[in-house]
């Protein structure tokens, strides 16, 4: 279980969440991205029973609001495992560091949908990517100050 995720504001001006037109939908969307189940993958296995319980509703209702965000496009649901994907998770919580990716990674390997593995692994890599670009415009840009007049003594 993770302490915290990071959900962004945008949200509300999603056009996908925007689209789902009942608020059980949109409840059921912040709370994929929020719940004590979520992890650093942004994918987990969630039994409807499980869900349903969190949220108070029957079986049916939960159900209802999941195929609602599902045909939304913001998450990937395989019936077979009972596991989801948020497919914008790593938008909002992008890889920080090598052990969190080290430790993400051990994650979406352990998943069982084929579906929901290669689109997590997909998201991955490239919030991989975009942390590895970041580091190493980083490392440019110390480069660049460091080799100043004013770091090297020459005023």
């Amino acid at each position: 279980m993770r302490d915290y995720s990071k959900v962004s504001p945008l949200i509300w001006r999603d056009k996908r969440f925007n689209s789902l037109a009942s608020s059980d939908a949109k409840l059921a969307m912040l709370y994929f991205a929020t719940s004590e189940h979520q992890n650093s993958a942004g994918c987990y296995r969630l039994p409807d029973g499980y869900a349903a319980a969190d949220l108070g509703w029957d079986v049916d209702r939960y159900q209802a609001a999941r195929g609602a965000v599902v045909s939304s496009g913001l998450i990937l649901f395989d019936e077979a495992t009972s596991e989801l994907f948020l497919v914008d998770w790593f938008d909002s919580n992008p890889i920080t560091n090598g052990k969190h990716a080290k430790g993400t990674q051990s994650l979406i390997v352990r998943i069982d949908s084929d579906t929901i593995r290669e689109a997590a692994e997909d998201a991955f890599l490239a919030s991989r990517e975009r942390f590895e670009a970041g580091k190493e415009e980083q490392s440019s840009n110390l480069t660049r100050l460091t080799d100043t007049r004013f770091m090297n003594g020459r005023r």
